[in-house]
């Protein structure tokens, strides 16, 4: 393992251009069945440690299932300020009765199913939640989740030596 602290920052770039440049061959040589997605997602984890997650279908993993025809993603924004997490989702046009809300400690699952809107979405929450903590307002098109973060384990106790 490198002690240089570049290698830890950027170490992972050389395996993203290695992706792209075969994606972009694929690309250009037309053997590319369905259009693909790929990009990263960066964050600070409830640790301090700063991650990187890559998503979408430009790497050789399974490809999630797509929605069902008609079912739309809504937008989505998941923040961390202390010990609260906030999940906001977009779903104009569909009344508070018609939203189904379930969560465990790392996900939100949302669906709606009405005549004239259907949305679907589960979102990764980036620490984890206590699920019984969760209250949920709704209001012009827009949901917001609150949750509190599960603590962190017990406080540091001193110890003395004798």
């Amino acid at each position: 393992m490198s002690n240089d602290p570049w290698e830890g920052l950027f170490g992972g770039f050389s395996k993203m251009n290695e992706r792209f440049e075969r994606m972009l061959k694929e690309f250009m040589d037309g053997n590319m069945p369905n259009v693909k997605t790929y990009g990263y997602t960066m964050y600070r984890g409830p640790d301090g440690v700063p991650h990187v997650r890559e998503f979408g279908t430009g790497f050789d993993e399974p490809t999630p299932a797509p929605l069902p025809e008609g079912v739309r993603e809504p937008l989505t924004d998941v923040t961390v300020e202390g010990d609260t997490v906030r999940v906001v989702v977009e779903l104009p046009g569909v009344g508070k009765e018609d939203i189904e809300l379930e969560t465990t400690e790392e996900s939100m699952c949302i669906r709606v199913d009405t005549e004239k809107r259907r949305f679907q979405k589960t979102v990764a929450l980036t620490t984890a939640v206590d699920p019984e903590s969760a209250r949920a307002e709704y209001n012009n098109g827009i949901l917001e989740v609150t949750l509190h973060a599960k603590s962190k384990g017990v406080k540091a106790k001193r110890i003395d030596i004798l």
